[in-house]
């Protein structure tokens, strides 16, 4: 995996230019702590790869910041049978478009997630 400050500066390159509404109304300097915190959550889940880390933390963006707590999304990533960039693509056939509303509907914040 990429050294972590380059690895932020990837997925903040990601967001700015695939999902800039992602970030458009908020601060360089709380982007990068989200950033932080969800390299944090995505290594926990053993996504030790770059893919896998930028798409993680692009879905706490999009999705809601703690979509991996979600019951069928959380037994999707723990599949620890499957490397870390099938893993991440896998949670899309894992589960089904309910399970992410329910994710987003759910979603406590980031304030909730800070460690």
């Amino acid at each position: 995996m990429t050294p972590e400050r380059e690895l932020e500066e990837l997925i903040y390159d990601h967001l700015a230019e695939e999902n800039p509404e992602a970030i458009s109304e908020l601060d360089d300097a709380l982007v990068q702590s989200r950033i932080r915190l969800g390299i944090r959550r995505a290594r926990k889940h053993g996504l030790d790869t770059d893919g896998a880390a930028v798409a993680f933390v692009t879905l706490m963006f999009l999705v809601a910041p703690d979509f991996d707590r979600h019951p069928a999304i959380k037994v999707a990533l723990s599949n620890a049978s499957l490397p870390a960039d099938e893993r991440i693509r896998a949670i899309f056939s894992a589960t089904s478009e309910d399970d992410w509303a329910a994710a987003a509907e759910s979603n406590s914040g980031w304030d909730a997630e800070r460690e």
